[in-house]
């Protein structure tokens, strides 16, 4: 890595991108995020193709002249990918529905699950394999979450503000506030954001001129506004434990309870004074009461929250049915729709429970479920890792969201879990000066 790109100044024309490793991975890490954002999937997939290609092929460049050969290091980091199992822990979700393939009859959703479950066993080697990431460089790709969710978050402004009353009525009547992608695992990108850019501007991070410092801090502010404009129930949700637990670690460490508990009190109020000052938010909420009360009442078969409730007490009896090793995750659907079939005329059409926690119990059991913990909690554990803060408040969202949401079923929830999880492990490794002090 050139001094150059060290100092900040890594822009510069001289510096040949095309010859250094580590800038080809995080190009393509650039690109992720933008294709995820924009759920671009096509792209989302040549940015996971191009990392894994780059792990087993290198370009040589000499003048004019071209070459792509094995990487030098392939046989070395098969050795580090054998010996340092946090990374094949993080491919259990793939394994767990593959395994479950062999008590599933319907083999064509079964490797459509497969195929969206992918990314968990082909990336963990692909990160594995970019050397060990500075704090400088994990912080560029916060910097362009950051920018490029604010420029995401400014297009949905937009579009609310030129149709003012038309969204704020269609949030009452339970339709999703208008973003470039899925509205939910957008909410939970936001909340990373606004983690990251906080943590950017603590950290007083710039590029190349100290007063980006304020450019971040400038940003972040208007994400957490527009998380509560946004009005998404999973992200403010996972947003307010996260930042629960992230207090909880600074009591804990700086034992200044009054300051941490005056956080608390502080952030829960900013809720309410939201609810009395933005309507969309109002909205959203007036809305998720009433449709609960629909359910309650048995007429809640045509509101989203209803259908989400009915889909989590069937998945609950599917599971209940097959306790121990669940239906199979090839199964799920087919179960799920005779049920909707026989007991609610076809009138629902949720294909999955709407949890990831539900949907593990209906398709792998309470043993899968268990061991899908296991492989969750064991990077956050591997070496300490959870003595970060930004790792820890990952795993705070996205395990919140697992109650609500079916989180890691998409590619979008995919990319989102993975990009973070795996840059936090690469960047967690040991160098190799380590090793060798060690040894």
């Amino acid at each position: 890595m050139s001094d150059e790109f060290e100092k900040g100044s890594w822009f510069m024309v001289h510096y040949d991108i095309l010859k250094t490793y580590k800038l080809q991975a995080l190009i393509f890490l650039l690109i992720w995020i933008v294709s995820m954002i924009l759920s671009a999937e096509f792209l989302i997939s040549v940015s996971m193709i191009g990392l894994l290609v780059l792990a087993f092929f290198q370009l040589k460049i000499n003048g004019p002249q071209v070459k792509i050969t094995i990487r030098d290091t392939l046989k070395e980091n098969f050795q580090k990918f054998k010996s340092e199992k946090v990374w094949w822990v993080v491919s259990i979700p793939f394994l767990l529905v593959l395994i479950s393939g062999t008590w599933s009859s319907d083999w064509d959703y079964l490797l459509e699950r497969l195929r969206i479950k992918l990314p968990f066993l082909i990336l963990p080697f692909a990160f594995l394999s970019i050397p060990k990431l500075t704090k400088k460089e994990v912080y560029v790709v916060f910097y362009f979450l950051v920018l490029t969710m604010f420029v995401a978050s400014l297009w949905s402004l937009g579009q609310y503000f030129g149709n003012f009353e038309a969204v704020n009525d269609q949030l009452s009547r339970g339709i999703p506030f208008p973003t470039p992608s899925n509205h939910i695992r957008f909410s939970l990108t936001l909340v990373l954001s606004i983690l990251a850019g906080g943590t950017l501007f603590y950290e007083k991070f710039y590029i190349s001129n100290p007063s980006e410092r304020w450019f971040i801090g400038g940003m972040t502010i208007i994400l957490f506004v527009f998380l509560h404009v946004i009005s998404v129930r999973s992200g403010l949700a996972s947003f307010y434990f996260a930042f629960f637990c992230l207090t909880l670690f600074f009591i804990l460490k700086t034992r200044r309870y009054f300051v941490g508990l005056a956080l608390i009190l502080g952030l829960a109020s900013i809720p309410y004074l939201a609810y009395q000052m933005l309507p969309s938010l109002k909205n959203k909420i007036d809305y998720a009461l009433w449709d609960f009360k629909q359910y309650q009442k048995g007429l809640g078969k045509d509101y989203s929250d209803s259908e989400r409730i009915t889909s989590l007490e069937i998945g609950v009896s599917i599971g209940n049915e097959h306790p121990v090793f669940g239906i199979g995750a090839g199964d799920l659907k087919k179960r799920m729709y005779q049920i909707y079939a026989n007991k609610y005329g076809g009138k629902f059409s949720k294909r999955m429970p709407h949890s990831q926690f539900v949907t593990l119990y209906a398709g792998v059991g309470i043993v899968g479920l268990l061991i899908f913990l296991f492989a969750f909690f064991y990077p956050l554990f591997y070496q300490e890792n959870w003595k970060n803060p930004l790792f820890s408040a990952l795993h705070a969202i996205i395990f919140l969201s697992f109650f609500m949401e079916n989180t890691i079923e998409n590619n979008y929830g995919i990319s989102l879990f993975l990009l973070f999880l795996l840059i936090g492990l690469n960047y967690f490794r040991k160098s190799e000066d380590q090793i060798q002090s060690a040894t």
